[in-house]
Formats: structure tokens, C-alpha cells, sequence
């Protein structure tokens, strides 16, 4: 099925992602966006990380 294109992996939860990416930007840490959001500390790290890389490319 990957290999046809048929597996495309879950949907991201953008909700979750503005979240985050409004916490850390609002100047928490990436513990406390994690136990605000809801999410694990991974997760933060990469939508943080998707976010910032997003932003180099808009520069």
C-alpha cells in the first residue's frame, strides 16, 4: 500500500499544533507547553521544530 501511495499516515491535529506553537511562543518552556497542551514532550519538540523550519522558509 506505501509503495501504491495508499498510506498516508494520520491526519495532523492542527488545533493541537496552533496550541503548542502559541504556548511556546508566549514564552513556556517545552515541559510546561507539554502539560499545558496535553501532549508529550517529543510532540512539542516536533511541532516546534516543523514550526521554526516553516518560518527559515518564509525568510
Amino acid at each position: 500500500a506505501k509503495g501504491a501511495g495508499r498510506y498516508a499516515g494520520r491526519k495532523p491535529d492542527t488545533k493541537m499544533h496552533e496550541r503548542v506553537i502559541a504556548l511556546k511562543s508566549g514564552g513556556c518552556s517545552i515541559a510546561e507547553t507539554a502539560r499545558l497542551a496535553g501532549v508529550s514532550v517529543s510532540q512539542v519538540k516536533r511541532v516546534w521544530a516543523q514550526n521554526q523550519a516553516k518560518v527559515k522558509v518564509r525568510m
